[in-house]
């Protein structure tokens, strides 16, 4: 209500009330929802005056003489206003709470009176405050007009406050105003000392008061308050009633039992029930029957896949990796079964998260006996379920992408946090750090992308000692039947063994014809060899590994049971898996993976390799079954054209030893490592192989146009160029080849003979066929035949631990500009300890979430749960907790169930889930009062169920539910869309998402996504109407009825499709519209079977109704 010039102003009456223009106070507050009124002729000079809460006050229906009644009001409290002042206790104390934190922790950086005023504000006094800026006056009536206001209301084009965050949240704007209004209360008299405004701007200031919010603060034990126990002693209820009585609103009453069924099918199974299911619950008059129907549900092996499908939307589950390549995450789908299994066994959530995090590192692992496989290892495949680019000119660059989309998804999933806000500064609300932010970095940095086998070891080592025990008798066997070959045939093909050996042709050529002068040029061969040799070792080199030596085997870390703790020595040897061949290969000494089985996995990693010039890789090595080598740039785990990947097993090559060279100039400046690995284990782009082996000799980086090494055969040249070359070289040929089968069979071999030994068995000059009978037949088929009872691996994505170091923190989050180390530690608003260890420190990390002093992990999976059963969180924004998320609608309640869950339920899902559906405020109806949508629109206070919309998942295996076509078959690789399994199956590749479920808001999985949108839009009716899948279940549905009786007919498909009998106007409706719909077909097309098309489109229909689709 507004004065001028003795007129009145902005009155308005409403069928015999009084609505008050709501405008700003300078004057001292009654609270946010005062009203107020403006008064201008009269000396006040634009104060204004609280006389009553907001609102519609009644008044006469004739408005003039209400207005005299309030102008009476407001003239007796005149002297009083009048007397106020702006710098009363409780203006101050307004200041000092909502005003000065913001001041200090947003504006003094920049606007300070000691080190920098921009645009010559400073405010940090009320002096400066009032003189404004270098633009004139800061501070004006009404607050809306505020140059301070405008600024933060980011109004004024390229004078948006705070500089270069986001904008201040609407209520804080909302304090400034109100704090203007009543004319700036102010008590700084003079500027902060620059020690003070250093202290009071410094990031611990900062977070202390950052940390007062309340997600922050730990979580209270309260009781349980006693409002009304006659409406429900449920603890769950007595909270909520508590806050329904605080905003005068009543709960509704229980739902009806057939609505109840159905919320509780969908909310725990994801599946509607069928009608049998219904009617049995229906006839059950007992009164714990509801108890028990949750009971069986929770029981169900249908819970795990739907809680699985709302666990795979927090840690954004996929099955490829996005980006132009989109390559696939193979074995993704084991962590989805993973899930269903742990949620249908209700592992508690403590043990679910700390494999989460370390499930391959706990020293207690999770074993499933009946499986044969350790669960606890699949839990860190999330790690993995990364969005990244394809084949980057930036390793480092991706690789901290790679990292920061792993970091910020964890947080957001199981912290509630926005943690990777901080990346390139502290963060602009919560007391997360930048610090905070590469402690937690440096955990994720000090591991490295791979592959875990899931199969316990014994499994996977089945007679691996009988086999071993094996090979030393094959060993004698073998070497028997070679010296007896070498004795009875003395002459052997010098020109065979040469080019076996790879021996220029030249030589072999001479060697046919004249071997005395085949040996004296070999012998020359063998001198530039040893130079060349020589030349290569003593070449300038950061990083050269022998890994023929345990020494050097030692510096880089190995992965799998087909490598051994030390390198095979000279003379290890591999059995032929199949066919007539007897060896696969005699090696000299290596580290390779099938010394027992080509099934066993490897992989065999170098430290890093820091490349401070421009320098060449070589590496010696072989391999076959598409084994894989490759270098990897800045730990990013990608393949392609600009990371060249050797595949052995593309030419019958590759089973030799040679020299692979990869030029690695483009990469100066980078670090790099170098991988082998089995080809079922290479940690993106995987190859299909049921067996694959490598080996691996040397490894060194040598200046760019360092001359390559020789053949890696040339010791064996050495050992044939030794005999003389006199006649008759081929005896003395024979006599080195049978010196080395000796030294063979004694375990005594040298690297030169054993790769000797390698060429006779390529040239054909022994024996390489088991005979058909005797002992060494006999020892080949035991061995064959135990060989092939090892078990193919189970391999899923995960991480391995690497070389355990701290983190540089990058200035402005630019990885091109390195500062000190941070140490790898928890978020310092809960511990800011440092972790000790040389492994990463994700056992650490898993410890400090769930320690008892952490508020949020446990606040954040109750507020989950209670998400997905209510459909809102008691925090609606679950997965921010901080301060851009809003606050708790029943704080006390998330801190009771937070409590409950850590030490009455034991961290137990499923007991959690049972207490909530079994609360009175649960299994409310939905149908809202009209005090309800008066007072409380969005049920805020639960007075009522939410009716929601089904999420995709559930309108998929609804329909294939009720149209009987649904495969309850579990687990196993993701299907197509169209095929008739769960939709928690349905394959998840990024490029490439199912159309039905996009369509109803199944969540794009690039983010934590843990509340869906539910969208209204035209294309999810179309889809529903045109989708051929749909069209099929609705026909099937309408076949499978009884059709002798229309009645009964529709009678049965209301049951099927909507779980209830239809009411009488509703029975009478349906047999119309199947009436007018098969006239329509018979007119359209007399020939066609109308009737059945009419049923299929009333089972159609029933199928689009807002009832099949919704949950009330």
């Amino acid at each position: 209500m507004l004065l001028r010039h003795g007129r009145l102003k902005n009155l308005t009456g409403v069928a015999g009330k009084l609505r008050m223009e709501s405008l700003p106070l300078l004057n001292h507050p009654f609270g946010r929802n005062a009203m107020h009124l403006s008064w201008t002729a009269v000396g006040f000079h634009g104060r204004t005056l609280t006389i009553a809460p907001a609102g519609e006050i009644p008044v006469s229906r004739r408005p003039w003489a209400a207005c005299l009644v309030w102008l009476a009001c407001v003239w007796s409290m005149l002297p009083s206003a009048l007397a106020q002042s702006p710098e009363t206790a409780e203006g101050i104390e307004f200041f000092e709470e909502r005003i000065r934190p913001v001041l200090i922790e947003r504006c003094y950086e920049c606007h300070n009176s000691s080190t920098r005023a921009e645009a010559g504000l400073a405010l940090d006094h009320r002096a400066a405050l009032r003189r404004g800026s270098d633009s004139g006056p800061v501070l004006a009536q009404p607050p809306g007009a505020s140059l301070l206001i405008r600024v933060l209301r980011h109004e004024i084009d390229g004078l948006e406050m705070p500089a270069g965050g986001p904008q201040l949240d609407d209520s804080t704007i909302d304090d400034f105003e109100r704090w203007i209004a009543w004319g700036a209360p102010d008590p700084r008299e003079a500027p902060p000392p620059p020690e003070e405004l250093a202290k009071q701007t410094s990031w611990e200031s900062i977070r202390k008061q950052r940390q007062q919010w309340w997600s922050f603060q730990p979580i209270a034990d309260p009781r349980p308050p006693t409002p009304d126990l006659s409406w429900s002693d449920h603890p769950v209820d007595r909270f909520v009633l508590q806050r329904m009585l605080e905003h005068q609103l009543s709960p509704n009453p229980e739902a009806p039992r057939p609505i109840l069924i159905r919320r509780l099918y969908l909310a725990l199974l994801g599946l509607p029930p069928d009608p049998r299911a219904i009617q049995q619950f229906l006839a059950d008059p007992a009164p714990d029957a509801y108890e028990r129907l949750v009971d069986r549900l929770l029981e169900s092996q249908h819970f795990g896949e739907r809680w699985a499908r709302h666990w795979m939307d927090w840690v954004r589950y996929a099955e490829s990796h996005g980006s132009e390549g989109d390559p696939p995450i193979e074995g993704a789908y084991h962590y989805r079964d993973y899930l269903i299994r742990a949620l249908n066994a209700d592992v508690p959530f403590d043990q679910l998260l700390r494999e989460h995090i370390a499930g391959d590192l706990l020293p207690q692992p999770r074993i499933d006996r009946e499986r044969g496989i350790n669960e606890s290892i699949i839990g860190t495949a999330h790690w993995r379920m990364v969005f990244h680019g394809f084949a980057p000119t930036d390793a480092l660059d991706e690789r901290v992408r790679f990292n920061d989309d792993a970091l910020g998804t964890f947080c957001k999933a199981f912290l509630g946090l926005t943690v990777s806000c901080a990346r390139c500064h502290d963060h602009k609300f919560d007391p997360i750090s930048q610090a905070d932010y590469y402690a937690l970095y440096g955990i994720l940095d000090s591991t490295r992308p791979g592959r875990h086998c899931i199969d316990l070891p014994e499994r996977l080592e089945k007679h691996r000692e009988t086999l071993a025990a094996l090979q030393g008798e094959l060993r004698g066997e073998i070497a028997r039947l070679w010296l007896e070959h070498l004795s009875s045939n003395s002459t052997q093909d010098l020109a065979s063994l040469l080019s076996a050996l790879g021996v220029e042709n030249g030589i072999v050529d001479l060697a046919r014809s004249q071997p005395g002068a085949a040996l004296a040029r070999l012998r020359q061969a063998v001198e530039r060899a040893r130079a060349q040799q020589a030349a290569f070792d003593t070449a300038p080199s950061p990083a050269r590994y022998e890994l023929q030596s345990p020494q050097g085997f030692q510096q880089w870390f190995a992965y799998g049971i087909g490598l051994d703790d030390a390198p095979s020595t000279a003379g290890q040897f591999t059995i032929a898996d199949s066919g007539d061949r007897l060896l696969f290969d005699i090696y000299p000494g290596s580290v390779l993976t099938h010394a027992i089985s080509t099934k066993h996995p490897g992989r065999l990693t170098s430290p890093d390799i820091l490349l401070d010039q421009k320098v060449d890789l070589w590496l010696l090595a072989c391999g076959g079954g598409r084994a894989m080598s490759r270098y990897v740039v800045q730990n990013y785990p990608r393949n392609g054209t600009v990371y060249p990947v050797t595949e052995f097993n593309k030419t019958p090559q590759d089973n030799r030893w040679r020299w692979i060279r990869y030029p690695l100039d483009y990469w100066q400046g980078d670090a790099i490592h170098i991988e082998l690995t089995t080809a079922g284990d290479a940690p993106l782009l995987v190859k299909p192989a049921e067996r694959s082996w490598f080996a691996v000799r040397r490894a060194a980086i040598v200046p760019q146009g360092t001359a390559a090494p020789p053949s890696p055969e040339w010791p064996a040249w050495e050992r044939i160029a030794s005999i003389p070359d006199t006649p008759p070289e081929t005896d003395r040929f024979v006599e080195v080849i049978t010196e080395a089968v000796r030294a063979w069979s004694l375990d005594r071999i040298t690297d030169a003979d054993a790769l000797l030994l390698s060429a006779c068995l390529r040239a054909g000059l022994l024996p390489n066929a088991a005979p058909a009978d005797g002992r060494l037949r006999e020892l080949v088929d035991t061995y064959r035949r135990l060989e092939s009872e090892i078990p193919v691996p189970t391999r899923v994505p995960g991480l391995d631990e690497w070389r355990g170091h701290d983190h540089p923190l990058f200035e402005r989050g630019d990885h091109r500009r390195p500062g000190p180390l941070v140490p790898r530690r928890f978020l310092e608003a809960i511990d800011a300890r440092p972790y000790h260890t040389p492994l990463s420190g994700r056992l650490e990390l898993a410890d400090d979430m769930l320690r008892s002093d952490n508020p949020l992990t446990a606040r954040v999976i109750v507020n989950r749960v209670w998400h997905h059963l209510f459909g809102r969180g008691l925090v609606p924004t679950v997965d921010n907790l901080g301060r851009l998320g809003e606050p708790p609608s029943h704080p006390l309640l998330l801190d009771y169930l937070a409590t409950e869950l850590r030490t009455q339920h034991g961290w137990s899902l499923k007991r959690l889930i049972r207490s909530i559906v079994l609360s009175r405020t649960w299994r409310q109806d939905s149908q809202p009062s009209s005090d309800a949508l008066r007072i409380d629109p969005a049920n805020r206070w639960l007075s009522h169920f939410s009716v929601a919309r089904l999420d995709a998942e559930s309108i998929r295996d609804a329909l294939l539910a009720v149209s009987g076509r649904l495969d309850s078959g579990m687990f196993g690789p993701s299907v197509p869309g169209s095929t008739p399994r769960r939709s928690v199956y349905v394959r998840v590749i990024r490029n490439n998402l199912d159309p039905l479920l996009t369509a109803f808001d199944a969540p794009v999985p690039f983010s934590t996504t843990g509340r869906r949108d539910r969208t209204n839009v035209p294309a999810q009716a179309l889809i529903l109407m045109n989708n051929p899948m749909i069209r099929d279940m609705a026909t099937e549905l309408a076949a499978g009825t009884d059709q002798a009786d229309a009645e009964r007919r529709v009678t049965e498909l209301w049951w099927r499709i909507l779980g209830r009998a239809p009411e009488r106007w509703e029975l009478q409706a349906s047999l119309q519209f199947i009436a007018s719909t098969r006239e329509a077909y018979r007119q359209r097309d007399s020939a066609g079977d109308a009737e059945t098309a009419a049923w299929i489109d009333m089972a159609h229909s029933l199928l689009n109704t807002k009832e099949f689709l919704y949950v009330r």
